[in-house]
């Protein structure tokens, strides 16, 4: 009896398993046009309140994770790295694994990034790469808005 109820225990689980996605992070430099960090306001566990980060896989686009929301451990905008240890830097960090839909090599993310303030959005698109490890873009910096005034 104790056999059977532990084996339809074990099997009431797997349904919240096979709904469980694989984590991963896709972690991108942000900058400025004039290659300037943007001014965050940087508070722990909250998503930068000046941008509105959205994002979404290509083969399920009604699965819209946003900072408006979602928490800051799915997807945020923030300041990461210390004086005199790591350089400053602007990112936007997220985690692929919350997402219903478990993600694939080769999917295509779309982003958009909305300056609140200026109303200027920018928008790209990753392709998920092989592996699991984290998907660090730090070298290349993604461009974002509000764009600088042009002198006259």
């Amino acid at each position: 009896m104790k056999r059977l109820l532990f084996c339809l225990m074990l099997l009431s689980l797997i349904p919240l398993f096979a709904q469980m996605t694989i984590p991963r992070v896709y972690v991108q430099k942000l900058t400025l046009d004039d290659g300037s960090l943007p001014k965050l306001t940087n508070i722990d566990k909250v998503s930068a309140e000046e941008y509105l980060a959205r994002a979404w896989m290509e083969a399920n686009p009604e699965e819209v994770i946003s900072t408006d929301t979602h928490p800051h451990n799915t997807i945020a905008v923030k300041e990461v790295g210390k004086e005199g240890v790591m350089e400053q830097t602007a990112v936007i960090n997220i985690q692929l694994g919350n997402f219903r839909r478990q993600w694939e090599v080769g999917d295509i993310m779309h982003i958009v990034l909305s300056h609140k303030a200026s109303g200027e959005s920018k928008g790209w698109s990753v392709e998920i790469p092989e592996g699991t490890a984290l998907i660090r873009k730090l070298d290349d910096a993604i461009i974002i808005p509000p764009a600088t005034k042009k002198k006259k």
